[in-house]
Formats: C-alpha cells, structure tokens, sequence
C-alpha cells in the first residue's frame, strides 16, 4: 500500500474544496481504516461499517462548503460518520419495530491479523458496553483521539467524555481480565 503524502488533513480539504479530486482521495484512505474500525464498534457488523463510511465521504462531499475556516477536520468526519450511523441503527430499529426488517445474523468479519478468538472476545466485551461509554472508548482506544476531540465529535463536555472514558474502560479492563493473564 501506498504512503499518502503529507499534508494536514486541512491542507488536504482546503485542496479538494479548491478542486483537487486527489485530495479527496487522500483523505479517504486516511480515515478509511480508524472510521471502519471505529463504525464496526458502533455498529457490530464490518460490511454496515464499510457502507457508513462510504456515505460519511458522500455526505462530506455533498457538504464541504459548510467547513468553518480553522476548524479541524478531524471531529467534523467522526460526526458525520456518527450520525450517519446513529441514523442507521435508527432505521434498523423501527424496521424490525414494524417487522419488515431482514432475519439476519450480525457477524462481524475479523481483520487477518491476530487471534479470532482474542478479537472476538475484544469486539464482545466493547459491545457490553452503554452505547455512550463505547463510542468515547472506541474513539480513544481505536481512533487515538484526544479528549478535546472526542467532546467535538459526541457533542458532550469533556467532564462528560472523562466520566464515560472512566466507567466504559473500567469495564472494559472487567471483562478482558482473562485475556490478560
């Protein structure tokens, strides 16, 4: 695989708004991958994972104008993808509220790398979790992001953020106690 070439993310945005498609590009293979990984938590099956973020980079095509200048990217992308998954898992609940939903089994594809049954212990403990206190762990765990970007991609105080940080990898480190030893 290919190394992006440097340039901050909003180096990268301002090129694209500016009408280079390339950019674009380049910034989707950045986050590709901590989007999916992030989305697969959220949502528990790899391929919806793979579809939202897909959309996230149509919606922030659709909205790139929208971008207030110094403002980073970074939380604006985790949002997008948020909500575009919370939207997601809304449908799916009023589909099988009304029963036109698909009988299907929600398996998540492991990566290749790695113990399966060390990633499926992984993925099962993070799925015990409050949605809430999951989605701060995935983004602190996975995305490795800051305090401060968490809090702008959930639209919560850092007090907030530090409180589910707390609780969800206490529970986390609960349940994959085993795994450690």
């Amino acid at each position: 695989m290919g190394s992006i070439p440097e340039g901050s993310d909003e180096q990268l945005f301002a090129a694209y708004v500016a009408g280079d498609p390339s950019a674009h590009e380049k910034l989707f293979r950045r986050y590709q991958e901590p989007l999916c990984r992030h989305l697969e938590r959220m949502l528990g099956d790899r391929a919806a994972a793979e579809d939202v973020v897909i959309e996230t980079f149509l919606r922030l095509h659709r909205h790139r104008r929208r971008m207030r200048a110094g403002a980073a990217l970074r939380p604006w992308i985790f949002v997008i993808a948020r909500n575009v998954a919370r939207n997601r898992l809304r449908a799916e609940r009023v589909q099988r509220l009304l029963g036109t939903a698909k009988v299907e089994t929600m398996s998540a594809t492991p990566a290749p790398q790695g113990d399966p049954a060390l990633r499926a212990r992984i993925a099962a403990a993070f799925a015990a979790l409050p949605a809430k206190q999951r989605e701060a762990c995935s983004l602190r765990l996975l995305g490795d992001f800051e305090l401060e970007d968490i809090a702008a991609t959930t639209g919560a105080s850092i007090g907030t953020v530090k409180s589910r940080l707390f609780y969800g990898l206490r529970r986390l480190r609960t349940l994959l106690r085993e795994v450690e030893r």
